[in-house]
C-alpha cells in the first residue's frame, strides 16, 4: 500500500509542478498498473536480499575491513546538504547525528547494490523510450522523419518510417512503477543499516521483528488496495486517490501539514541517479543510527510522537526523490 500509494503520490506531484506533462499523460493512461509495478520487485523479481538494500556500518569488526582510518568515507551534514540540494526533511533530522563524524560504508558482499539497481533501471527506461511505440518514438526523437510530413504514407519505403518499435508506452509506465519501490526502499532507514544483519560469526544488533513491524505499522496508514488501483470503472481521480482517500487515523500529513508539505519547486539531481541514492542511503543510515536503538523488539517500543515525525519525513523525502528522478530520466531523453 506504501508502494503504491507514493508512485501515484509522486505522478500528482510531477502533474503539479507541470514539469513533464507528457509524462503525466504517458503514466496516466496506465494507472491501473501502479500495484502491480510498485510490487513486482518483490513478488516476481524477488532481489529483496541485494537490489533493496545497501547497508553502512562504522564497526571493523563487522565490515571485515578497517573502517576507521578511511576519512574519504566519512560524509558529514554539510557535505551531503550540498550534494543532495532541495528540502530534505530527513537530512535535518540527522543534522546532529554522530553517525556523520566518522567513516562508514558497506560490507564488500553482503550490503546489496541498491544504488546500482536505480541507475540500471532509469537508464534502461531511457533505452526503452529511444527504441519505443508510436507515439512515445516522436517525444524522444530530436529529428522527425520528413517522410511522416507526405500526403500517402503508403508509397513511402518502410525503412523511411521505421521508429525501432520495440516498447510499448505500458511497458514503460511499469518501469517506471517499479523503479518508484527502489527510490522508496532507499528512504527506508533499516535498508540502510548493517546492524539488521549478521556478519562474521556476530550475531544481529537489531531484532529480526523490527524492521517488519516498522513496515506493517506503515501499511495501516494507506489506502487500500481496492483504493489505490484506479481501473476504467473508477469513479475517482488521481487526487482523490493521494489525498481524500487516506484512512481517516492517518499519520501521513504530507497533504494537511505544511511542515511536510512538497515543495512549490523541485530541485534537479546534482548529479547522476547512482551518487544521489548513495547519498540518501547515507541520510537513511544514519537515521537509523539515529532513531532506532538495537535494543527494540517491535516498532511499539518507539516513541509514538518521534515514529511520526519521522514518517512523514521519510515519506515527504520518498516521494519528492522519485518524482526528481523521473523527471531526470524524462528530460535527459526528451530534450531539443
Amino acid at each position: 500500500r506504501a508502494h503504491a500509494w507514493v508512485a501515484l503520490r509522486a505522478l500528482k506531484f510531477v502533474d503539479d509542478l507541470n514539469r513533464a506533462p507528457r509524462l503525466v499523460e504517458l503514466m496516466s493512461f496506465y494507472l491501473s498498473d501502479v500495484w502491480d509495478g510498485a510490487w513486482l520487485p518483490d513478488t516476481l523479481i524477488k532481489d529483496m536480499t541485494y537490489g533493496h538494500v545497501f547497508k553502512m556500518d562504522d564497526d571493523s569488526r563487522y565490515l571485515g575491513y578497517d573502517i576507521a582510518g578511511r576519512d574519504h568515507r566519512k560524509k558529514s551534514y554539510t557535505n551531503l546538504k550540498k550534494e543532495l540540494g532541495g528540502r530534505r526533511l530527513c537530512l535535518n533530522l540527522v543534522k546532529n547525528s554522530d553517525a556523520l563524524t566518522h567513516p562508514y560504508w558497506v560490507h564488500k558482499t553482503k550490503s546489496g547494490n541498491l544504488p546500482d539497481r536505480v541507475i540500471a533501471i532509469s537508464h534502461s527506461i531511457g533505452d526503452m523510450l529511444k527504441m519505443s511505440d508510436y507515439p512515445m518514438a516522436f517525444y524522444v526523437s530530436k529529428k522527425k522523419s520528413d517522410a511522416y510530413k507526405k500526403e500517402k504514407l503508403s508509397k513511402v519505403n518502410v525503412k523511411d518510417l521505421s521508429l525501432s518499435p520495440n516498447f510499448s508506452a505500458r511497458q514503460i509506465a511499469l518501469s517506471f512503477f517499479v523503479l518508484s519501490h527502489y527510490i522508496c526502499d532507499a528512504h527506508m532507514p533499516l535498508h540502510c543499516d548493517f546492524r539488521d544483519y549478521s556478519s562474521r560469526g556476530r550475531a544481529r544488533r537489531i531484532h529480526k521483528d523490527l524492521h517488519p513491524s516498522i513496515e506493517e505499522k506503515w501499511e495501516a496508514h494507506f489506502p487500500d488496495k481496492d483504493v489505490v488501483t484506479l481501473h476504467d470503472y473508477a469513479r475517482r481521480s488521481l487526487n482523490d486517490v493521494v489525498q481524500k482517500k487516506m484512512p481517516e487515523d492517518s499519520m501521513i500529513e504530507i497533504d494537511r501539514k505544511r511542515k511536510y508539505g512538497l515543495s512549490g519547486k523541485l530541485t534537479r539531481l546534482k548529479s547522476n541517479e547512482w551518487d544521489e541514492m548513495v547519498d540518501v542511503c547515507r541520510v537513511s543510515y544514519a537515521m537509523s543510527r539515529t532513531w532506532i536503538d538495537g535494543g527494540l523488539r517491535d516498532a511499539d517500543g518507539l516513541d509514538p510522537d518521534e515514529f511520526k515525525e519521522v514518517t512523514n519525513c521519510i515519506f515527504h523525502d520518498a516521494v519528492e526523490c522519485v518524482a526528481r528522478i523521473w523527471i531526470k530520466i524524462w528530460e535527459r531523453f526528451t530534450a531539443p
